[in-house]
């Protein structure tokens, strides 16, 4: 974690630091997709927790390395979303809804699944217009997940996230802005830049204020997310085991059109 003279201390996958206007910025990386892992999510969850003890920080700004905001999980790897051990992802993602800091989200490219997951467990999002948002589940066979069934339509309303649910269908940054995907639309390049100042206008004001307010507004957000986990998970897990799952999973390795056969 930064310093106030700005020395950071930078995790394998996770670099934290904290600015003089009480803005601390959590950035992700692991190029070239950032896909996420548990361990990742954990690590981000972890660091929300520690800087909500740290009387620097008053928001927090959310970012990733590279051309791709995140990917989701990667299913190429055999323990994507859980670990030997029995731990979960999202055991770690509703954490992320619990902390008690503001969050905005740099949208710099592609918020893909569970990358559109993560974007919307923020307060808000800042894209640009090459930002790309999907939640692309349904043609990889699978249920959605990362309580975007509580998330999703809080943001767009519920007939604009079933459309976006049912055909996996990929929007650009001026359409997320349009919808209320996206709270900012900054010019090309400049989603961190205007990320950190609004995280910053958020920093300027009372701190014990903001954290109230913040509560009250989304009281309902956390027991919500944790109960759309639960059945997203079960949903995921039941078709995981179906062929649908496996075709569609194979259709996007091969870059060609899933033939699904509803078994």
């Amino acid at each position: 974690m930064t310093d106030q003279h700005g020395e950071t201390d930078q995790d394998q996958e996770l670099t934290i630091s904290v600015a003089d206007n009480y803005v601390a910025t959590v950035e992700f990386s692991r190029p070239p997709n950032n896909f996420f892992s548990v361990s990742l999510i954990h690590q981000i969850a972890a660091a929300c927790e520690e800087l909500a003890a740290d009387p620097r920080c008053r928001a927090v700004v959310l970012c990733s390395t590279g051309r791709v905001f995140c990917a989701g999980a990667d299913f190429a790897d055999a323990h994507a979303v859980g670990t030997p051990d029995g731990s979960h992802l999202y055991d770690h993602a509703i954490r992320l809804f619990e902390q008690p800091l503001p969050m905005v989200a740099a949208v710099q490219g592609a918020a893909v699944g569970g990358g559109l997951g993560l974007a919307l467990a923020a307060d808000f999002r800042v894209a640009v217009p090459e930002s790309r948002f999907a939640a692309n589940f349904a043609l990889l066979g699978i249920h959605h997940g990362f309580a975007l069934t509580v998330t999703l339509p809080a943001a767009i309303g519920q007939q604009a996230a079933l459309d976006l649910l049912y055909t996996g269908r990929r929007i650009g940054g001026e359409e997320a802005f349009r919808l209320g995907l996206a709270d900012r639309l900054a010019e090309p390049g400049q989603a961190k830049a205007q990320a950190h100042a609004l995280a910053a206008q958020i920093a300027a004001s009372a701190p014990l204020a903001v954290r109230s307010i913040r509560a009250t507004m989304r009281a309902q957000l956390a027991d919500e997310a944790r109960a759309a986990m639960a059945r997203e998970r079960a949903e995921q897990d039941r078709l995981m085991r179906t062929a649908d799952w496996k075709e569609g999973v194979t259709a996007v390795t091969q870059r060609r059109p899933a033939r699904f056969t509803s078994s």
